[in-house]
């Protein structure tokens, strides 16, 4: 989505309300899945030494692969740019390409390792996630003929 900022020469500033949804191209070399119905809200300007700034609000959700089960997860996300737009984001013809602008802000905010699973419920053919609390209740099986025999007074 191109924004001509060459309009702010007569105003002051430039709303940005838009939904935004990402195409395969520029999820190819990410660990991003899928990445729809970005929300955009705030608007663009200039300062006083005619930079020009962004103040927006983004919030969204983008499908990455759980890190314990390999599924792919909702990670909701939400942040803010107030900042001065990237000489990178800007083109010959004076336009803002708003998608590369919130696609560099995105990865930023994406986790490096992200799980929703509950590790306490892992488990699967011949083995489980334990904790050290379930270790201490549990007698090694090579053990509970001794543990017996200290246990009944030695018998």
């Amino acid at each position: 989505m191109q924004i001509n900022l060459g309009t702010l020469n007569y105003k002051d500033k430039i709303e940005v309300n838009e939904i935004i949804d990402y195409p395969k191209e520029y999820l190819a070399n990410s660990e991003i899945k899928q990445l729809n119905g970005v929300e955009v809200n705030g608007f663009l300007y200039q300062n006083e030494v005619d930079e020009y700034m962004a103040s927006l609000d983004v919030k969204g959700k983008m499908v990455l692969t759980d890190a314990v089960t390999l599924e792919n997860v909702d990670y909701d996300f939400s942040f803010t740019i107030d900042d001065v737009i990237p000489e990178n984001c800007i083109n010959t013809q004076n336009m803002l390409d708003i998608m590369e602008l919130l696609w560099q802000n995105i990865v930023l905010e994406m986790p490096i390792r992200y799980t929703k699973s509950d590790a306490d419920n892992l488990k699967g053919d011949n083995w489980q996630v334990i904790t050290n609390n379930d270790k201490e209740d549990e007698i090694d099986p090579r053990m509970q003929k001794l543990y017996d025999y200290y246990n009944k007074g030695g018998e």
